[in-house]
């Protein structure tokens, strides 16, 4: 029953699920503020992966997308002193 539920909401609703994740995904490991170009191309990669997240996010993480000076500008990451102060 329950697969049944899962099932059903996600025929129903695959765009804005992929849209959501992909935006939940770009803002965490790319940047805040993603164009809505990105969030429809990183989304189409989700549902292409079936809603698998790993090969997703691995896909994410050697993009282009990643490496735009946009994204590397931003205080995302911080080495550990940084983190310890």
């Amino acid at each position: 029953m329950r697969n049944n539920i899962i099932d059903y909401i996600f025929s129903k609703r695959e765009n804005a699920i992929s849209v959501f994740l992909a935006n939940k995904l770009i803002r965490f490991y790319v940047n805040e503020n993603p164009s809505q170009t990105d969030l429809e191309s990183f989304a189409l990669i989700i549902r292409q992966n079936n809603f698998d997240i790993y090969p997703s996010v691995k896909w994410l993480l050697s993009s282009d997308m990643m490496y735009t000076s946009k994204s590397m500008e931003e205080l995302r990451y911080k080495n550990p002193v940084e983190l310890a102060a």
